[in-house]
């Protein structure tokens, strides 16, 4: 079930990179240099969604901490007065990102505690600081 919902969450991600990665090719042609640079993002993300499957978290993390790097030189170098159309690509891209990590560590820890959303709810009450 796990690895269901995750890869259900990583469609969005998919949808959106490959809508940029088509608008590279008829909105704003974009080097080679850039090319192989969105080809290295693209393994690590690869690594990510993989080891995010089996629940490595390090593994995880590290690619976390190589796509920041890899995509903030992508940003600093390449994206300087990019069209809107693209700018808008690239924030549905995180934010769709941000959404497949946080269901990650959610089915984590709901397969951890035998999918129980009663003990979901106490522990987010118990953070809050209520009584659990």
């Amino acid at each position: 079930m796990r690895a269901a919902i995750l890869v259900l969450s990583f469609v969005p991600f998919i949808y959106y990179g490959s809508k940029d990665t088509a608008f590279h090719f008829h909105g704003r042609k974009v080097s080679l240099s850039e090319h192989l640079l969105h080809a290295v993002i693209g393994l690590v993300l690869l690594t990510l969604f993989a080891h995010a499957l089996m629940g490595h978290h390090l593994v995880v993390l590290c690619a976390l901490v190589l796509f920041v790097v890899a995509g903030s030189i992508d940003e600093y170098i390449f994206h300087h007065d990019i069209p809107a159309e693209e700018s808008d690509l690239h924030a549905k891209e995180h934010l769709a990102l941000v959404i497949f990590i946080v269901v990650s560590l959610a089915t984590d820890w709901l397969a951890q505690n035998h999918w129980s959303l009663t003990e979901l709810l106490r522990q987010l009450k118990r953070a809050g600081g209520g009584t659990a």
